[in-house]
């Protein structure tokens, strides 16, 4: 027969038992209410890679060029997926990629990065074909 978990830690004693009950009830609770906006509300500010995704996808939707400086930051993301729409969804507002893969090694990655925001630099990414403005 299997001994409790608490036996496996020497915690046999009744207020030790109380304590453990009443912090697995306090993480089982916390992890129901949730500490931030909803991901719906798609935040590009948000730790949360869903929200980013909803905000990416939005921006994606709506041809908004204005975001794109935006979605280049999206780029250098932790997260692949996140990484996969921002590059997406540029080369959806722009025509192109400037070689950058969500899936390349974190080196190559980052020249590609360093291309788009020079393309930003030049104000290349402020209409949705990807055509200079005229100023």
């Amino acid at each position: 027969m299997r001994s409790p978990l608490w036996a496996k830690f020497r915690l046999n004693s009744r207020p030790a038992k109380a304590a453990g009950c009443v912090s697995l009830g306090a993480a089982a609770l916390s992890s129901l209410v949730g500490c931030g906006p909803p991901a719906i509300e798609g935040r590009w500010d948000s730790g949360n890679p869903s929200a980013r995704m909803y905000a990416i996808e939005r921006t994606a939707r709506s041809g908004d060029s204005s975001e794109a400086r935006r979605l280049v930051e999206q780029l250098d993301s932790d997260d692949p997926a996140v990484r996969m729409m921002a590059i997406g969804a540029l080369e959806r507002l722009t025509g192109t990629t400037h070689g950058y893969r969500h899936y390349d090694p974190p080196l190559e990655r980052r020249a590609a990065i360093e291309r788009w925001q020079e393309a930003c630099e030049r104000g290349e990414l402020g209409t949705p074909t990807g055509e200079k403005n005229d100023g």
